[in-house]
């Protein structure tokens, strides 16, 4: 039951305890124990994820690919351009399409993966495109989907105005290694470098106030 004047469960008791009112017929309200339907049983999530799969499956073409390469003695060892390949796509599924992780993030991480990648083949194949056309290639194509998913969803993701303007600095490092002789490819590395200035500006320009309180945010400053 419930007092009417202070609209509080008394129980099974006569007197409220608050307004010490002796309860009667007329100022009490009986109290209707409704409760929500049962719900039905979720089934149960599976315990094979589609990333476990793809990694039985990785682990086994890596495993007969390794051993293929080794029993033949195939002097190319093309086994290790598969392997690094599997673990790409592992991390493409489990830290990209399965993942609540920050945009920006997936963008790095994917970026990061492509240049491993690249410096893994060139150790492979001997050869000399890694630093000089892979490098600034694969940071550009980062700096512009990163300000593309700015611009599309600032509004509801503002993290990323800290994440396109850290990838955007990633954007001197081509430049910077043709300055210091590592690389003779200048063409790329310039591109690289204006479409990371390019975005490093407009970043700063139509969204410093934004970009402050995201960086005190991340680095609570």
């Amino acid at each position: 039951m419930r007092c009417n004047n202070c609209k509080v469960d008394i129980g099974n008791s006569n007197i409220c305890p608050l307004c010490h009112e002796i309860i009667n017929k007329d100022n009490v309200t009986e109290i209707k124990c409704e409760y929500p339907p049962k719900r039905e049983k979720r089934p149960l999530p599976l315990i094979i994820s589609p990333r476990n799969i793809y990694l039985i499956i990785a682990v086994f073409i890596s495993l007969i690919s390794i051993i293929v390469c080794y029993v033949n003695h195939s002097t190319a060892l093309w086994c290790w351009f598969i392997v690094p390949l599997l673990a790409y796509g592992y991390l493409l599924i489990g830290n990209t399409i399965f993942s609540n992780t920050e945009i920006g993030t997936k963008i790095f991480l994917q970026g990061t993966c492509l240049i491993s990648l690249c410096y893994i083949y060139e150790a492979i194949f001997k050869t000399q495109v890694a630093t000089g056309y892979c490098l600034p290639i694969i940071i550009s194509a980062m700096i512009i989907v990163c300000g593309s998913m700015l611009i599309l969803f600032y509004k509801h993701n503002r993290t990323l105005f800290v994440s396109c303007n850290l990838i955007s600095v990633l954007g001197f490092i081509p430049i910077i290694l043709y300055a210091c002789n590592v690389t003779s490819i200048l063409i790329p590395a310039i591109i690289s470098a204006a479409i990371g200035g390019f975005t490093l500006i407009c970043g700063i320009a139509f969204g410093l106030t934004k970009l402050k309180e995201q960086f005190e945010k991340v680095f609570h400053i």
